[in-house]
């Protein structure tokens, strides 16, 4: 186990330390602890690619034509940038902000539209208040605990301009048709109940006309073509949720690996799924 650390052009450090081949964050101020390295952004992309075909775009709220004429959009918790990238690439005339508390961004051919900064969303935002037009989430409920993430909602609240759009995309802690193996790894993880109490969180906060969709994704080729991609996604996934559990639980490597093991091996068969939910939201 060695450590490194990341610094920003802003001088801001983050932590880093390699646990069983996997580069992990090693700082009291951060409570994402799934890795932060290359193995992370391959899967990240694939993942990026399976939800733009879930949801025939890129995002759900009523802001194209915003978008086409130019806004100012934050994506929080952006890990490698591929949904800010491909947003920036579509409409050149807004501005995008992405932010992680990792440097893992995507740079190569970098849009001029696009700026990443590290930042740690789980203690607070550091932009201006009313400064964005549009924030975009998805995927940290294991990188915040409650409370965070309740103060997260609110940071993005503050940051927005009043009539200004969120939208959250998160994975709930539930397999459907779960096989012996899968309900074993869904005990072992944290509470990513959280992803069904959002609209609730973002309702205290003060957003308005909130929409919650609920999806259903299936693991294995009985799925079709996104269950097979989900699958592959899953072959990457959890690896890198081994070091969370081995970390937090009594189970072991070995024991974590023959179980993910079983668990791949009956997806198919139990025809196991998984569910997820997007709220999204105006400030007021």
């Amino acid at each position: 186990m060695r450590s490194t650390t990341t610094t920003t052009p802003e001088g801001l450090k983050t932590n880093f330390r390699w646990d069983g081949g996997r580069r992990v964050a090693d700082d009291q101020n951060v409570a994402y602890i799934l890795p932060s390295d290359q193995g992370e952004v391959e899967r990240l992309k694939i993942n990026h690619n399976l939800w733009r075909n879930l949801m025939n775009g890129l995002y759900k709220s009523e802001i194209h034509e915003k978008l086409v004429n130019g806004i100012r959009v934050l994506d929080v918790g952006c890990g490698p940038g591929w949904w800010t990238l491909d947003m920036a690439r579509m409409y050149p005339n807004s501005q995008f902000v992405g932010i992680d508390m990792a440097d893992v961004f995507v740079t190569a051919d970098l849009p001029p539209n696009v700026t990443f900064k590290i930042m740690n969303a789980g203690v607070g935002l550091d932009f201006e208040s009313s400064s964005f037009d549009f924030v975009f989430q998805r995927f940290l409920v294991m990188g915040l605990p409650g409370d965070q993430y309740v103060h997260s909602v609110k940071e993005m609240k503050r940051v927005l301009k009043t009539g200004g759009g969120i939208e959250i995309l998160e994975l709930v802690n539930d397999y459907q048709n779960a096989s012996p193996a899968f309900t074993q790894i869904s005990a072992w993880k944290l509470d990513s109940f959280i992803a069904d109490k959002v609209s609730t969180f973002l309702s205290e906060a003060g957003f308005a006309n909130i929409k919650d969709v609920n999806y259903d994704v299936p693991i294995g080729k009985w799925g079709g073509q996104e269950g097979e991609t989900f699958l592959a996604i899953q072959r990457l996934a959890l690896p890198a949720v081994k070091v969370m559990v081995t970390q937090l639980t009594g189970a072991t490597a070995h024991e974590y690996d023959r179980v993910a093991q079983k668990a791949l091996e009956e997806a198919n068969h139990y025809q196991v799924s998984t569910r997820f939910r997007l709220i999204y939201g105006t400030a007021q």
